[in-house]
């Protein structure tokens, strides 16, 4: 996003507005953090993938060096930032670690996103999502790092308990890509709609998202609150009884053949250890819900 020239311009313009801005930091240099400081509303979360080694084999060279010399030049500035993580196989632990997690406190981080690694698109490499074990793991871990450290975490799939489940489909939230297509979520790319001659009320009352809104939340184990990696089988409902259409090539192979059976199998092997935890610890969740 820090390549698009008027960044600055439509912070500056919309000053009642608070933007949250992903981006791989290494555009951040002291003129970008000063902007950023005097405009007052825009927050960046750098990606980064773990320490040095794991970041610089996914995004390049020489890249988690300009990540840190992003933070330490927010950090000057006082700009409050964030971290955003994609979780992996191979850095789940990497990057839930004391280690890490301090490393990026002392940088001036505020808060981070978990996001984990969902195979879609073409030719998804199942071979990188966590394992069920990894997943449950990090259930409690999360967790711990809320009440131990002094930052504000969380999870986008472990924290359904913490939203109500999913809050796609316009019930809390919904994506638009750069062209336009409205879809429930950045992870789901179907669409019925565009943004262009419509009003967000028309937007809103859109047959996919009411196919949503009605299933939600999907499970009543909030650990399984994904319709796309949960409950991959009311996705491919969803889909067929909105009519919706893929936002791009091969973003329907997740509704059919090998792919779907692969989505199947993994939620299958999630909700026994989901349910496990899930009776453990619902109470103890739903107590957290309201101190978070």
């Amino acid at each position: 996003p820090l390549m698009w020239p008027h960044l600055e311009e439509l912070c500056r313009n919309h000053p009642d507005v608070a933007f949250m801005v992903y981006t791989n930091g290494t555009l951040i240099d002291e003129n970008a953090a000063g902007w950023m400081r005097s405009s007052g509303n825009i927050s960046p979360a750098i990606s980064i993938e773990g320490w040095r080694e794991a970041t610089d084999d996914r995004r390049g060279k020489g890249v988690f060096d300009k990540i840190i010399r992003g933070m330490d030049n927010l950090k000057t500035a006082g700009v409050p930032f964030g971290f955003s993580v994609t979780v992996t196989r191979d850095n789940c632990e990497e990057i839930s670690s004391d280690e890490f997690i301090d490393f990026l406190i002392a940088k001036g981080a505020f808060y981070g996103w978990s996001f984990h690694y969902i195979p879609i698109g073409r030719n998804p490499d199942f071979s990188m999502r966590i394992t069920p074990e990894q997943r449950a793991d990090l259930v409690y871990r999360i967790r711990e790092i809320r009440k131990t450290k002094p930052i504000q975490v969380a999870d986008f799939w472990n924290d359904g308990q913490l939203t109500g489940g999913c809050i796609a489909g316009g019930r809390r939230y919904f994506h638009i890509t750069a062209n336009g297509n409205v879809e429930p979520c950045a992870f789901v790319h179907f669409t019925v709609d565009t943004i262009y001659g419509k009003s967000l009320r028309e937007i809103l009352a859109n047959p996919l998202f009411a196919a949503y809104q009605k299933r939600q939340p999907f499970s009543d184990n909030l650990l399984r609150p994904c319709p796309l990696i949960d409950v991959p089988g009311q996705l491919r409902e969803i889909v067929a009884e909105s009519g919706a259409q893929p936002t791009h090539p091969g973003a329907d192979d997740i509704l059919y053949g090998e792919t779907a059976s692969k989505m199947d199998e993994a939620a299958q092997d999630w909700k026994k250890e989901a349910d496990r935890i899930w009776t453990g610890i619902e109470g103890k969740l739903a107590r957290e819900k309201s101190r978070v």
